[in-house]
């Protein structure tokens, strides 16, 4: 089922990356809040005011600004070079270099190695964001703590993220099981992700452009819903849903599929 040995290794190739983007998002989001003033973020709004950007600044609301800036580009653009670099060398990677056929000459079940490394990629996910909604909420208390904000929606923007990041690491995680060679894995593993990320963002800069968006697995991380409190738990959950079934679906493949061993 699971393998400490493996894990532990893949921990520690790995953990360089893990922390170059857990710290660099951290410092980034620490960054905004600090920075944050309502009325330079007026001004701006009033230059930009009839423009495709109008729509990317939003709200001049504290969260408004977080969740147009942060949780809409930068805070997923960088969990998903992260997600596809690690999801790629977790099973393609080590397929392509050989390395994988002399870890399966060993008395270790393929269905274990499989399992641990998704079992890696998901809680380094759910490490990452952990520690990105600390920074968040102790950076709100220390530079913004006259700013009347409830924190439950601040940590439901990490929450979403997270959920999309593990749905969208569920996708290169499969093609990283499908193919044998690398540069497969990353045609889709990548491709599709960044796809959905870009379908997104022009759905928002342009209104004629809005029905892309609705192509992007990246549409069911509303963040309008969860500051004005609409309804988002369904988008949540089918989110968890499409990570769990295509994480099983990409476990079974690697299980049973030929390996040039």
């Amino acid at each position: 089922m699971f393998s400490k040995t493996i894990f532990k290794q893949t921990l520690k190739t790995n953990v360089k990356l893990w922390l170059i983007f857990t710290i660099i998002m951290s410092v980034l989001c620490a960054v905004l809040i600090a920075v944050f003033d309502a009325s330079t973020l007026s001004s701006m709004s009033e230059m930009v005011k009839d423009t495709p950007l109008a729509s990317l600044l939003g709200s001049t609301t504290f969260l408004g600004m977080l969740a147009q800036t942060f949780y809409s580009i930068h805070g997923v653009i960088l969990p998903l070079i992260f997600v596809i670099m690690t999801a790629n060398s977790l099973i393609a990677a080590q397929v392509d270099r050989g390395s994988m056929a002399y870890l399966l000459s060993t008395p270790i079940k393929r269905s274990t190695v499989v399992r641990t490394q998704a079992i890696y990629l998901v809680l380094s996910l759910v490490a990452m964001f952990v520690i990105l909604t600390i920074v968040g909420v102790l950076s709100v208390h220390t530079f913004q703590s006259d700013i009347d904000l409830n924190i439950s929606d601040l940590i439901m923007l990490n929450v979403g993220l997270f959920l999309l990041m593990f749905a969208t690491s569920s996708i290169s995680f499969l093609f990283s099981c499908i193919f044998n060679l690398s540069k497969n894995s990353l045609a889709f593993g990548a491709g599709i992700p960044l796809a959905f990320f870009l379908f997104e963002m022009m759905g928002k800069v342009d209104s004629s452009l809005e029905g892309f968006k609705y192509l992007s697995l990246n549409s069911l991380f509303d963040t309008n819903a969860i500051i004005n409190n609409d309804i988002y738990v369904i988008q949540f959950i089918l989110l968890g849903a499409v990570g769990i079934v295509l994480y099983l679906i990409g476990i079974r493949v690697f299980k049973e599929k030929d390996l040039p061993l």
